[in-house]
């Protein structure tokens, strides 16, 4: 019986772990490095919220909570810090008064465009050290990444 394409082949759990370590510690230093060489004068966290909002829309608390895995009295913090940047805003929902809508303001969307940028040029600079093969492989491994940060369900 062969194996589908979709289904696990197996592997030997010592070199997985490796493998899984390795992958962890790059990664992790990797975003670790281009968030401090993007600069900007919000946390992690509030980047994250911010980024949510911007490839969501509108959001309330909860839902923004809910995205980021965190509490509503935290993600309520983290509005308020970048409410008080002018980064967002909040609004009445116009279907239902009861419930406050967090956008992303003008400032917000020029914010995360310039901290996206100096991190995207950073990162630039730095594939453009590697050899020519080092960035096919890159390149080779990025669809196998994208699909690493899929939900399997």
């Amino acid at each position: 019986m062969q194996a589908s394409a979709t289904s696990p082949r197996p592997v030997d759990h010592q070199t997985d772990r490796h493998t899984v370590d390795r992958l962890r510690v790059a990664v992790l230093r990797l975003t670790r490095l281009i968030r401090q060489n993007a600069g900007g004068n919000v946390s992690p966290g509030q980047m994250a919220v911010l980024g949510a909002l911007i490839r969501n829309g509108e959001l309330t608390i909860s839902e923004i909570a809910e995205a980021e895995h965190v509490q509503p009295p935290s993600a309520s913090k983290i509005v308020t810090a970048l409410e008080q940047n002018g980064y967002v805003e909040r609004k009445v929902d116009p279907n239902d008064r009861r419930r406050t809508l967090i956008t992303v303001s003008e400032e917000g969307h020029a914010y995360a465009e310039s901290v996206r940028a100096r991190g995207r040029s950073w990162l630039g600079e730095r594939l453009d050290h590697l050899d020519d093969d080092d960035r096919d492989l890159i390149e080779q491994a990025l669809p196998a990444l994208e699909r690493l940060m899929r939900d399997p369900s």
